[in-house]
Formats: structure tokens, sequence, C-alpha cells
């Protein structure tokens, strides 16, 4: 089997790389810094027209909470650092010659046919996605298994910051991870594998995003074993649930998150340690399991 890694650039992006690589000893090639992409002035205007009071208010939210958000990010940083800590540094040691690209602004993003022919070069038969742009159908075409790992309970919630805005909403039992197809829609395609972690009363939504993304890496470890031995199932998603865009986020949030959290954790570690948790549709293997 050849194993393509399509992801980000930041420490946890890296630790699923290494594991990936560890684990099948199958990787043919990784292109990094895949979430950026170049944004023309034309659809930098379209984007601002198009959400031009949505800009305005998270411009202002910012500057008024600026304290508050600065706070999370910081939260997220220590807590990203206690789990994946030198994992960039240790790719960079051992696996670096599998890079076969880093994406960079001469292209308008990975989607670039720069990209895709560096990829169908190395003639794979799974490309593993984690923390990407939008992937567009000549990338997902390039060949039969494009999987990637949503750090969301999919259906449900979609999108970006998924394991905070259960939070901000009081969703109890919306954490979680999915491996899933990928589509070319945001965390839509079929289902394979989603996972809850299990909640300490010391966890908050850094910490848990990043159980998340472990548990994760363990189910797309599997799902690798499950195609090789031709015993992948997946299965449609039955509900549009939330979907969330990065400009969903504002410093706002992160003063209503440093409001809800403790009350939050308390009450779901109670509801989780009795068994109490709304029950959710979840899938292992394709098949769905109501827990």
């Amino acid at each position: 089997m050849r194993i393509i890694i399509l992801t980000h650039d930041n420490d946890r992006h890296f630790y699923f790389c290494n594991e990936i690589i560890k684990n099948t000893n199958q990787v043919v090639g990784v292109i990094t810094g895949a979430k950026n992409k170049k944004l023309s002035k034309n659809k930098k205007k379209k984007i601002y027209k198009n959400h031009f009071f949505s800009i305005l208010r998270n411009k202002l939210l910012n500057l008024i909470f600026f304290k508050s958000n600065k706070k999370l990010f910081d939260e997220k940083k220590y807590q990203e650092k206690l789990f994946f800590n030198n994992e960039k540094s240790f790719f960079s040691k051992n696996y670096n010659e599998l890079v076969i690209a880093e994406y960079n602004e001469s292209h308008d993003s990975i989607n670039d046919d720069y990209y895709v022919s560096l990829i169908r070069s190395k003639n794979p038969d799974v490309i593993l996605v984690m923390g990407t742009c939008l992937l567009g159908k000549k990338i997902i075409n390039s060949c039969k298994h494009v999987i990637n790992m949503h750090t969301g309970l999919s259906p449900y919630y979609r999108g970006g910051w998924t394991n905070l805005f259960p939070i901000i909403n009081k969703d109890f039992g919306f954490f979680g991870v999915t491996i899933h197809k990928m589509s070319t829609g945001i965390d839509s395609g079929d289902i394979i594998f989603t996972r809850r972690p299990n909640i300490d009363i010391t966890d908050n939504y850094s910490s848990i995003n990043c159980k998340a993304i472990v548990k994760g890496v363990e189910l797309m470890i599997r799902t690798i074993e499950l195609i090789k031995e031709n015993k992948m199932n997946s299965t449609k998603q039955w509900t549009k649930g939330r979907l969330f865009y990065g400009r969903s986020y504002n410093g706002f949030i992160a003063f209503l998150y440093f409001i809800k959290l403790k009350k939050f954790i308390s009450r779901y570690c109670y509801l989780q340690d009795s068994n109490l948790l709304p029950r959710l549709t979840l899938i292992e293997n394709g098949i769905k399991n109501d827990q």
C-alpha cells in the first residue's frame, strides 16, 4: 500500500504524520502547509462583500474581548505543547525525506495542478488528510481512498472549532472525532468511525481537542488496516447537523467559553460517569451504534 499525507504545519499535524508513518511504514509522500491558500484581490473583495457584517462584527468583538481571545489561544498553545511537544522537530529529524512539497503562495492552493501532479506521480492507494483547506475533485479523484480526520463529531458538529461550540451551546455529549471519506463539502463525507473521548474534571476545550486528535489518529491507523483487509465500511451522513466557519468564532465566543467552562465540564463529567449522556448515533466501521 502507498500512502500520501496532506496536512498543515503545526506540532499536532506532525503528530498525525509521525504516528501514521511509524505504524504503517507505507507512507511515500507528505505535503505540508496545506491549509493555506492564496486569495486574489477579486476573491478577497467578494468575501468582504458577502460577509461584510460578520467581518466587521468579529473585528469589533476581537478588540473588545481581546483578553479572552488571547487567553483561549494561550490555553490551546499550552495543551498542544503538553500533548504534541517537539513532534515537528521529530519529523524533521526522522522523516523529512518524505516531504514532497510544502505549500507556497506561488500557487493558489493545494488544489493547484502542480500539487495534483505531485500527488498522482506517487501512485497512492490512500490519501490521508488532516487540517487542510477544502479539497477539490482532482485530488479526491486521485486514488480510491481519500480519508479525512475531523476533530468534531459529524454529522452533528461540522466545520471549525467543533469541540468548542458544544460548550457554548451547552450540548452535552457532542465532543468527538470523525474519520470519514473526503468529499467536496465540509466534513460531509461518508463516515467510517466516530468516537467520543473520555472527559476529566480538569479538562478544557484545548485538552479535549487534543484527546480527540490522539483518538482520531488511532482510528485512522485502524482504518488503514481495514482498507488493507478490504473490510472498510462507511455510512452516509443522516442529518446536516450544525456547521461552523472560521467567522463563527470571535473574542466574544472566547469570553462566553470561560464563563461556561467550569460548570459545563463538571456537569458533563457527572453525566458521563453516570452513563447519562444523551444517546447519539456513533459509527464503528460504517455501522451505526446508539450510545
